[in-house]
């Protein structure tokens, strides 16, 4: 029984008992049977802290196996998340080196896009010029 219970059971026995009493013969049936019923109900009180007792230890020794589980999701819950970090880190720098990169490649093109259009206008000149000398040459070939 728990010394909660077994102070308690003191307790009351000793606030139970009677003032001054004559010898335990000569008690009355009735003060007898009332002594027994205290007796009696201060028995099925500890019974019944006894059963509280043991339920809220027991209650209380899941809440501690729980609160390891807790504990122990947290930890792998805080590793999944600095790896998560970590990765996202890694994902940042990769995408700022291939913003660099397409930011280099985006100007080599529009360089190209620059030099392919000189080269399409210097084309078309030449092929103007082209056309030139062959209406020349076709009119120098004509009879007179």
């Amino acid at each position: 029984m728990s010394a909660l219970a077994l102070c308690l059971l003191w307790t009351l026995a000793t606030a139970a008992q009677p003032a001054p009493t004559p010898p335990v013969g000569s008690l009355e049936p009735a003060q007898q049977e009332e002594l027994t019923l205290l007796f009696h109900g201060t028995l099925q009180l500890g019974q019944a802290l006894n059963g509280v007792y043991r339920a809220t230890e027991a209650q209380l020794t899941e809440a501690g196996r729980n609160l390891g589980l807790y504990g122990h999701t947290l930890r792998l819950l805080g590793q999944e998340i600095s790896r998560g970090r970590d990765a996202a880190q890694e994902l940042r720098a990769s995408l700022l080196d291939t913003q660099a990169h397409a930011d280099r490649q985006s100007h080599v093109v529009w360089a190209l896009m620059g030099h392919v259009q000189r080269q399409k206008r210097e084309i078309a000149e030449q092929q103007h010029r082209l056309q030139k000398i062959q209406e020349r040459l076709h009119t120098a070939a004509l009879p007179a």
